[in-house]
């Protein structure tokens, strides 16, 4: 059986913005779909987050798993552990590489990024594809770190024009554009 994982994002729930509507997209391809609540995810913490997923029992094998928000970056940091096997794609929707330019609390997220930077080698040796979703207008996490960090995993990156932060809050129950793209490639 095909096996998905979706990670929400900051101060998120299984039931944020459009993950219910993927889940469903999802299990009409016949997948086992797992939306886990992230323990104290109005701070983001790689280490609690990748302890968390990695403790559950799920076998993260050959999966796709997709992020929002902190949830993208969750993407990354999970790929970087020893814990994660490999996984068939990453979908990471709205992702940001660093604090700095992001219109963010830096303290907020501080322990969501590793402390000397992402080792793109390890996250490419751990999957077989990687692809980033945007909006061109993100208010929060600028769309020249999701570009870079797509250069950086040689991965492609789709822009929504005038997507925003891609969240239930602006609107989005539904995200056609991630299917799509997974079913153009192949990768659904």
């Amino acid at each position: 059986m095909k096996r998905a994982v979706l990670l929400h994002g900051t101060d998120g729930t299984p039931q944020s913005g459009w993950l219910p509507w993927l889940t469903q997209q999802l299990e009409k391809h016949g997948y086992e779909v797992w939306v886990p609540e992230l323990p104290n995810n109005h701070t983001p913490n790689r280490k609690v987050y990748n302890d968390f997923l990695f403790k559950s029992g799920w076998d993260f094998t050959d999966n796709l798993v997709v992020g929002h928000s902190s949830g993208a970056v969750s993407v990354l940091n999970l790929l970087e552990d020893k814990r994660c096997p490999h996984i068939k794609t990453g979908v990471l929707v709205g992702a940001w590489s660093h604090n700095e330019e992001a219109d963010l609390d830096r303290e907020q997220f501080k322990d969501v990024f590793p402390p000397s930077g992402f080792n793109f080698e390890t996250i490419k040796q751990k999957t077989e594809h990687l692809l980033f979703i945007h909006g061109d207008d993100d208010p929060l996490c600028p769309l020249e770190q999701a570009e870079w960090l797509a250069g950086q995993t040689g991965s492609e990156i789709i822009v929504i024009p005038g997507g925003g932060h891609l969240n239930g809050s602006n609107g989005w129950t539904e995200l056609p554009q991630l299917t799509s793209a997974l079913e153009e490639q192949g990768w659904l």
